[in-house]
C-alpha cells in the first residue's frame, strides 16, 4: 500500500514545464523539499527495537494523516496548493506511472512474452499503482474486444482479489471510526485497545479479509443477534494515492491540453472522474446511494441492494452491510448467468434512460445473482446522474440503431454533445476543420457501420466507428458522458461472455421506446411529434404500428425477469426446506 521512496530523474520538458505550474511560486524550493519529505518520511523505530503492530500501524496513520484534509467534494484547486508543497512527492508519482508504462510496453515488445504473461504484467502494474489504475482495468477485464481474452481473465483478479493491506491496521480503523473502545470480536482486539476485557463489538469477525478491492477490503462479521454482515474498510492509504494520482493527471492533461491535442476539455473530464470517485471515498455517500439506487428501480421486482446496518451507522471509512448470500457470474451455470445478465442489463437501461441515477461501476464483482432469485447490485461509491434531456437523446439513439436510421443517430449525437453544431469535417486528417452535413456523416456512419463486426448489436463497435471516424470529424467527449459510456461497456462485456450474439440495443429497446413515448422536455415533445405526425399533422400510422410492435415484443422481458426471479426464489425456499438449513459459501459483497 505505501508509495516506494520518491526519485525525480530527468522528466520530459512537458512534464517538468507541468510540475513547475503546479508549484505556482511563493514557496522556496528548499522549504518546499523539506515539507514534502516531512509528508513522506516515516519516523523511525528506537534503535534496536522491532517495531511492534501498534507502533508499525500508529506510524502508517501518521504518514496518511496530512491528507485526510483532502477528504471531501473533489476540488482541483485545494489538490493543487496541497501538493506545490510537496513536488517530490508529485514528481515521484509521476516517475512510478512512467516506469508502469515502461514495463508493460516492454512486456508487449517481447516475443518471449505469451498473452498470458503481457495480462499478468498489466495486472501487477496496475495493482502497484494504486485505485484510479486498478479501476481502469477492471473496466478494461470486460472489453475481450479491445483486448485479448486471455488478457482480460488475468485481469479479473483487480475486481475482487487486490493486495490487502495488514489486518491489523484494518482493525484500528474499524475501533476508530466506530468509537469502539473494546475488542472488535472476542479475542481480536485493535492495537493499543483501550478496554481489552470490555465487551466486543462483534459475536466473530473473519480474520482475514473475504474480499478486497481498490479502495478498501470486507471481513465477514456475525452480529451479536446472529445475523451476519459485511463489514468493509478502506485502505488507510486510499485518500493519499487518490489525491495524488488526480494531481498528476490534471497537471499532465492540462500541459497536453495546452498543446492543443484531443477534442473537448481534458482537464474538465477527468475533474468529473474525480469528482465520482473523492466521493467515492466517503462510504457515507455510499450508503445514501444504495437506498436511492433500489428504490428508483423498485418498479422492476427483481433488483436489490445490501441494506446498511442499523445499529452501525456508516463513517466516512467503515461500512457494514447485511450479508448477501448469492454468487458472481463466474460461479453460476450458463442459464443463470444468461438471467443474471439480462436482468442487469434490463435495469442498467432502465436506469440510464428512464430514472436517471446510475450504477457506473458495473463489473463481474459488483453483480451477483442472490440465492433468493434476485439481482444484487453492489459497490455505491460510483454513481452517474443523467439529465432528462440526456436520457432522451440516448433512448433516441437506441432506437435509430435498430432502425438503422443513420441521420436520426447523427441528430442523437448532436443532442449528446458528440457532435457540435454546426457539424465540422476535414478532408486532410492534418488540415482545418471546415463545415460538414449531417446528411454526408450519416452516410458514413451507414457504410462503417454496416462493415464493422457487430455494427447494429455492440456498443463497442459505434465506440471503435466513432474513434476512427473522429479523424475527419470533429467529435467531442462530454465529460458527464464518460461515466455512462464506461457503464455500457462495462455490462456489454459481462453479457458477451454469456451469448457472444449477446444483442444491448434489442435488450435496451423497451426502455428506449418507453422513454420516447413519455418525454419530459420539449425537444423529445417535437421529436415525437416528428415521429408520430406527418407535415400535415396526420397520424403516421406506419410508425405508430411499428412503435407498439417494438413494445410488444421487448416489453415481456422485465416481466419475465420478475417472473423468473420470483420463480427462482421459490425453488430455493423449497430446496431449503426439503434438505435442512446449509451453510452457503461465503460471498463477497
Amino acid at each position: 500500500d505505501d508509495l516506494p521512496p520518491p526519485s525525480l530523474p530527468r522528466m520530459p520538458l512537458l512534464l517538468l514545464h507541468a510540475v513547475l505550474a503546479l508549484q505556482g511560486g511563493g514557496t522556496s524550493s528548499r522549504g518546499a523539499a523539506r515539507a514534502a519529505a516531512a509528508c513522506i518520511a516515516a519516523p523511525p523505530e528506537a534503535a534496536g527495537a522491532a517495531p511492534t503492530a501498534a507502533s508499525a500501524a500508529r506510524l502508517r496513520a501518521g504518514r496518511y494523516s496530512a491528507y485526510e484534509q483532502l477528504r471531501g467534494p473533489y476540488d482541483r484547486a485545494a489538490l493543487q496548493r496541497f501538493f506545490a508543497l510537496r513536488p517530490l512527492e508529485f514528481g515521484g508519482r509521476l516517475v512510478e506511472f512512467t516506469r508502469a508504462a515502461i514495463a508493460i510496453r516492454d512486456s508487449w515488445r517481447r516475443e518471449s512474452d505469451d498473452t498470458q504473461a503481457r495480462g499478468v504484467r498489466l495486472r501487477e502494474q496496475l495493482a502497484v499503482l494504486g485505485p484510479v489504475a486498478v479501476k481502469l482495468g477492471q473496466t478494461l477485464s470486460q472489453r475481450p474486444d479491445i483486448l485479448d481474452e486471455e488478457i482480460c481473465e488475468e485481469l479479473k483478479p483487480l475486481q475482487t482479489t487486490n493486495k490487502p493491506f495488514d489486518d491489523a491496521e484494518a482493525m484500528r480503523l474499524l475501533s476508530e471510526e466506530l468509537e469502539w473502545r473494546g475488542p472488535i470480536a472476542p479475542g481480536v482486539c485493535a492495537p493499543e485497545c483501550a478496554e481489552p476485557d470490555g465487551a466486543p463489538l462483534f459475536a466473530s469477525i473473519s480474520a482475514s479479509p473475504i474480499a478486497s478491492a481498490s479502495l478498501g477490503q470486507v471481513y465477514k462479521a456475525t452480529l451479536h443477534d446472529g445475523s451476519e454482515v459485511a463489514v468493509k474498510v478502506q485502505r488507510p492509504s486510499a485518500m493519499r494515492q487518490v489525491a495524488t494520482d488526480f494531481a498528476v493527471l490534471t497537471t499532465v492533461l492540462y500541459g497536453i491540453q495546452s498543446t492543443g491535442w484531443g477534442n473537448g476539455d481534458l482537464v474538465e473530464i477527468t475533474d468529473i472522474v474525480a469528482a465520482g470517485v473523492f466521493e467515492e471515498m466517503d462510504y457515507r455517500n455510499e450508503a445514501v446511494n444504495a437506498q436511492r439506487f433500489e428504490r428508483s428501480l423498485d418498479f422492476l421486482g427483481y433488483v436489490s441492494v445490501p441494506a446498511a446496518v442499523p445499529s452501525l451507522p456508516p463513517t466516512p471509512r467503515v461500512l457494514v452491510t447485511e450479508w448477501v448470500a448469492g454468487r458472481h457470474l463466474s460461479d453460476l451455470s450458463r442459464e443463470e448467468g444468461t438471467r443474471m445478465t439480462n436482468m442487469a442489463v434490463d435495469a442498467v437501461t432502465a436506469s440510464l434512460v428512464l430514472t436517471g441515477f446510475v450504477h457506473a461501476d458495473p463489473h463481474e464483482g459488483n453483480i451477483m445473482l442472490g440465492d433468493d432469485g434476485r439481482l444484487y447490485f453492489l459497490d455505491f461509491g460510483l454513481m452517474s446522474e443523467v439529465r432528462a434531456e440526456i436520457m432522451e437523446a440516448f433512448a433516441y439513439g437506441i432506437q435509430c440503431v435498430l432502425n438503422k436510421d443513420w441521420r436520426g443517430l447523427v441528430t442523437a449525437f448532436v443532442q449528446t454533445g458528440f457532435v457540435g453544431t454546426p457539424i465540422e469535417y476535414r478532408e486532410d486528417t492534418t488540415g482545418e476543420f471546415g463545415s460538414g452535413s449531417p446528411e454526408a456523416m450519416a452516410a458514413e456512419l451507414e457504410e462503417r457501420m454496416e462493415s464493422v463486426p457487430g455494427g447494429t448489436s455492440r456498443f463497442g463497435a459505434l465506440s471503435t466507428v466513432l474513434f476512427d471516424m473522429g479523424n475527419q470529424w470533429r467529435m467531442y467527449t462530454p465529460p458527464y458522458i464518460i461515466l455512462l459510456i464506461r457503464t455500457f461497456l462495462t455490462l456489454e462485456g459481462i453479457a458477451g461472455q454469456v451469448d457472444p450474439n449477446f444483442n444491448i440495443y434489442e435488450v435496451s429497446l423497451p426502455w428506449a421506446v418507453r422513454r420516447a413515448l413519455s418525454p419530459s422536455t420539449s425537444a423529445g415533445e417535437e421529436a415525437l411529434r416528428g415521429a408520430l405526425l406527418a407535415s400535415d399533422n396526420t397520424l403516421r400510422w406506419d410508425r405508430v404500428n411499428e412503435l407498439i410492435e417494438q413494445q410488444q415484443l421487448a416489453a415481456p422481458a422485465g416481466e419475465q425477469q420478475a417472473v423468473e426471479a420470483e420463480g427462482a426464489a421459490e425453488g430455493a425456499s423449497a430446496a431449503a426446506a426439503a434438505e435442512g438449513p446449509v451453510g452457503g459459501a461465503p460471498t463477497a459483497p
